[in-house]
């Protein structure tokens, strides 16, 4: 019975315009991911690689991302080679097992963002061995 009054005097009190969860349509607009929420404007940021796990002799690739994406593109290599496409995520992802990094190397990962025709700059360099855990 409480929580039925209490509703129904916070909707008296909306239609006053003066309930203490409404919240300013402005104040809650996406301004950025660094800042809460991704931002459609402005130039394309790279995602910043956060870890590279060895996991049952595969790697789990993990970022966060600055600008929204459309899709986030990673990039890999070892020692040997040079940078090569190595797997694609959604936009929306922050990570990956990438099940292509099997072997007793180092690996080598860096990251883009991908929005319509536009790409980033590619983000900071992480590596790990799967075969050390």
């Amino acid at each position: 019975m409480k929580r039925f009054a209490f509703s129904f005097s916070c909707v008296l009190v909306l239609l006053a315009g003066a309930c203490a969860s409404e919240v300013d349509p402005a104040d809650s607009e996406p301004t950025g991911y660094a800042t809460g929420g991704p931002s459609e404007g402005g130039p394309l940021e790279a995602p910043v690689l956060v870890d590279v796990i060895p996991m049952s002799k595969v790697l789990r690739v993990r970022w966060s991302l600055v600008s929204p994406c459309e899709e986030v593109e990673a990039e890999r290599r070892t020692d040997a080679e040079t940078f090569a496409l190595a797997f694609t995520a959604e936009g929306t992802d922050t990570d990956h097992v990438d099940e292509g990094a099997n072997e007793d190397l180092a690996y080598t990962y860096r990251l883009r963002c991908v929005r319509g025709e536009a790409t980033s700059a590619f983000s900071n360099t992480l590596s790990a061995n799967p075969f050390t855990e």
